[in-house]
């Protein structure tokens, strides 16, 4: 009689895969620090330049891909949205991203439709709908986004090796409700805890 091996099951990887904070700008070290500071000089850069625009932009204008513009914008819009919504299906943190990127883009999309809309009744469609759904659903987006990223007191646990009353901010890979731990092979995986 031929008996097969017995299967087992593939182990998955103890920890994700991270890039190292300082390699990213993340909190420490020169790099942050330039970081941070290259990126308030651009933001205190652009105020005077945002002057410059209102002054000198005139008022009215052709464009000649208007059409091509807002077919992008909304499809950019559409992926965001079913991405976001798959990935919060899987169980996947990361749809805190495409959730902040999508609620962006919501916004931006009220905005150019409010002030390039035609005075009366395309006007008025361009309020009601960015008040009735644009901008709700942007609050969504921005809502997952920040739940994804910082979860609430009431959901965080200690991470292993963590003292009880240390209340610093767990990352967003210590929320991940799919992160698995491996135990002996009688009691195969089973999730942390």
């Amino acid at each position: 009689m031929v008996t097969s091996a017995p299967r087992t099951r593939r182990t998955p990887r103890r920890t994700p895969r991270r890039t190292p904070l300082r390699a990213v700008g993340g909190t420490g070290g020169r790099t942050a620090r330039w970081t941070a500071w290259g990126l308030m000089a651009g933001g205190a850069a652009m105020v005077p330049w945002t002057g410059v625009l209102a002054a000198r932009l005139p008022s009215t204008t052709t464009v000649s891909h208007w059409s091509t513009a807002w077919a992008g914008l909304d499809a950019m819009i559409a992926t965001g949205l079913l991405t976001t919504g798959l990935l919060m299906a899987r169980g996947d943190v990361r749809h805190g991203l495409t959730a902040a990127a999508t609620g962006s883009l919501l916004v931006m999309d009220a905005w150019f439709d409010v002030t390039t809309a035609a005075p009366g009744a395309g006007r008025r469609l361009a309020v009601a709908l960015a008040v009735g759904a644009e901008l709700p659903a942007a609050a969504v987006c921005a809502a997952l986004a920040l739940r994804a990223v910082a979860p609430a007191a009431g959901h965080v646990r200690n991470r292993p090796g963590q003292a009880a009353g240390d209340r610093r901010r767990p990352s967003v890979a210590d929320s991940c409700p799919r992160r698995l731990k491996e135990t002996d092979e009688t009691e195969g995986l089973r999730p942390l805890e």
